[in-house]
């Protein structure tokens, strides 16, 4: 199975409703400079054997543990292996929940035409103008537009957003109109998440002020404009 695990815990607040294991792949095809995984980010995390994490999944689900599994990263799409993880993971009637930069949307697109994913969690770095520059690398906006519109018909679906020091009002307000045409069509959930200056890919990161508790509560009343639910994330 050509995926890589580098670790894995339990949770429960990364699969909504459900007590989970989150597990992260290594490698991403962005380089986001205030990502708090690097380690993942730049495959500097060790690796985890594969056949040991299914059959302890496996036991705990049986035992009633888990519902769920939450694949997160990194940048799991990057992984060939993804679908016959999924599969596995579905043999054991586990829920999945996918995070994704949306940056490959034929694997959103597979994922979604298997069945093999039921909530994906897509980040929307920045507004579109913006999306190249946050995302440290040379963005192809038709792929996150592809992605976007194919992650709003999974059985459940959101979309969030870190909000950087450097982001205003007017930022998130192009976000809401990108992903909504403008308003027209409102996505079911929206999560606005602190960022955080701790272990940041850019150490210069780690020097910057988040934005205070009110400005974040503003940023969410905002996009309830353009979103069904919106929570904060710290």
């Amino acid at each position: 199975m050509n995926i890589k695990i580098s670790s894995q815990q339990e949770t429960t607040i990364d699969y909504p409703g459900k007590m989970a294991i989150i597990v992260f792949t290594p490698g991403c095809n962005f380089r986001c400079k205030f990502c708090h995984n690097p380690e993942l980010v730049l495959e500097e995390a060790g690796e985890i054997d594969l056949n040991i994490l299914l059959k302890n999944i496996e036991n705990r689900k049986n035992a009633g543990w888990y519902q769920g599994v939450c694949i997160s990263g990194g940048e799991p799409t990057i992984h060939p292996g993804l679908f016959d993880f999924c599969k596995k993971l579905k043999e054991m009637d586990l829920s999945i929940k996918l995070d994704t930069n949306g940056g490959y949307p034929e694997v959103i697109r597979k994922l979604l035409e298997n069945d093999l994913v039921d909530h994906i969690a897509m980040d929307i770095k920045s507004s579109k103008e913006k999306y190249s520059e946050i995302s440290g690398v040379d963005v192809d906006i038709n792929s996150i537009e592809k992605s976007i519109k194919l992650s709003r018909e999974f059985p459940f679906y959101e979309f969030r957003t870190t909000v950087l020091p450097s982001f205003t009002i007017s930022d998130f307000e192009e976000i809401g109109k990108w992903i909504t045409d403008n308003g027209e069509n409102k996505v079911k959930l929206f999560s606005v998440q602190q960022f955080s200056p701790k272990n940041t890919l850019d150490p210069e990161y780690m020097k910057l002020i988040p934005k205070t508790k009110e400005e974040i509560n503003e940023i969410a009343e905002v996009m309830k404009k353009y979103a069904d639910n919106v929570r904060v994330l710290a």
